[in-house]
């Protein structure tokens, strides 16, 4: 029985909805090729809405209800923090699908994995691109829930890194009723980079507002790709803006070595080529990989160790550090690796950039560069 702490309802329902689709091809593919050691495969799911309380309750019902001894988390960043006690308490293994820093730091343990990146990851993976390409002299604008605040904290880190200037940080309240007043705020003569954070209706809302107020074509906008990965970019408020994204929108700007398996991936889970689905609907392609990944991961564990229980997941989780993967209908999103130490997985970024309403990869940015230092070490803990 696999978990999925799904939020169906709430902000990031549109999210929640098309990570449980793709969770239920991957199990319909997994079944179809006999299960996993023999068995088929279950997938029950709990609405965490989008709050960490709602969300903790989805896990206890899955874990001690439903008998689930995996679960595919949220991805909202709060539940996901919030979650990772009851994952060590239970002692089950925890796939978080948010993306903030924090959720593989010293709040997270060692039944918590990540099979999809980090802000910093994105970040770091990023970071040098858009200061030669897009300028030195930043204001970020940042929406005050815990996903976009993580990319204001390491947006900063890095660029005092690579001596670039944060001019402004303005923290927004998580949907305002107008973002002129924020907006007014930034030093248009000043800013080259006007770098945003908020999830998918405010992004939309801020950029509208930015395009009224004539801000293209004076800064560069950046973000990215979780911030309009379920909206349509057919729009002049859209028009030139940069996204760093793990995984191109469209097929045709995917990489050739991996569009094998882009296709069965897409055909899967009723994505076409454009990143749509049959109700002409913009799918959160890049975001889904996280999902259908942490089955894959799980698939090779149980079957390499021989798990037969949750008296097991020792073996498979010292399986999984430091685990790596070679691209595959398993791995479409290409080949990575999960770090021993805090359990995070390191994977390719891209540029991504909306000219004429759709979005065109500018750069393939490799996994290497999204190397930072573990925030801990998850390896020193028992099981």
């Amino acid at each position: 029985m696999i978990g999925h702490q799904a939020p169906l309802t709430g902000a990031v329902a549109a999210f929640g909805r098309w990570h449980n689709r793709a969770l239920r091809a991957a199990v319909e593919r997994l079944n179809a090729r006999g299960g996993l050691a023999g068995r088929p495969v279950r997938l029950a799911t709990e609405d965490g809405a989008s709050t960490p309380e709602t969300g903790q309750e989805a896990f206890k019902k899955l874990v001690l209800q439903h008998g689930a001894a995996f679960v595919i988390g949220s991805v909202w960043s709060g539940t996901n923090l919030a979650t990772a006690p009851l994952a060590r308490e239970l002692k089950t293994p925890y796939f978080p699908q948010g993306i903030a820093t924090e959720i593989v730091g010293p709040q997270g343990n060692r039944y918590i994995f990540k099979s999809y990146h980090t802000v910093r990851a994105a970040v770091w993976a990023g970071a040098e691109w858009a200061v030669q390409h897009l300028g030195r002299r930043w204001t970020i604008v940042a929406s005050q829930i815990e996903f976009a605040q993580s990319q204001a904290r390491d947006w900063r880190l890095k660029l005092a890194e690579l001596g670039a200037e944060v001019l402004d940080v303005i923290t927004v309240p998580f949907r305002p009723t107008d973002f002129l007043p924020y907006l007014s705020k930034v030093d248009l003569e000043r800013t080259e980079v006007l770098y945003h954070a908020f999830t998918a209706v405010d992004t939309a809302r801020f950029l509208q507002a930015a395009h009224e107020l004539g801000v293209q074509g004076r800064v560069a906008l950046l973000g990215l790709i979780e911030g309009i990965d379920v909206l349509d970019t057919d729009s002049p408020a859209f028009e030139g803006a940069y996204f760093i994204s793990g995984y191109p929108r469209r097929a045709d700007q995917v990489p050739e070595e991996l569009r094998p398996f882009d296709r069965a991936y897409r055909e899967a889970v009723g994505i076409d080529a454009e990143g749509r689905a049959a109700d002409g609907s913009v799918v959160p392609i890049a975001d889904l990989f996280g999902s259908w990944q942490a089955l894959s991961l799980i698939a090779r564990a149980v079957e390499a160790v021989g798990w037969r229980s949750p008296g097991d997941h020792p073996a498979l989780i010292e399986y999984l550090e430091g685990f790596a993967w070679e691209a595959s209908e398993d791995f479409p999103q290409g080949a990575g690796f999960l770090r021993a130490q805090d359990h995070l997985a390191f994977h390719d970024h891209y540029v991504e950039r909306v000219e004429r309403g759709r979005l065109r990869v500018l750069e393939r940015l490799p996994r290497a560069r999204s190397l930072y230092e573990p925030l801990a070490d998850y390896t020193t803990q028992g099981l």
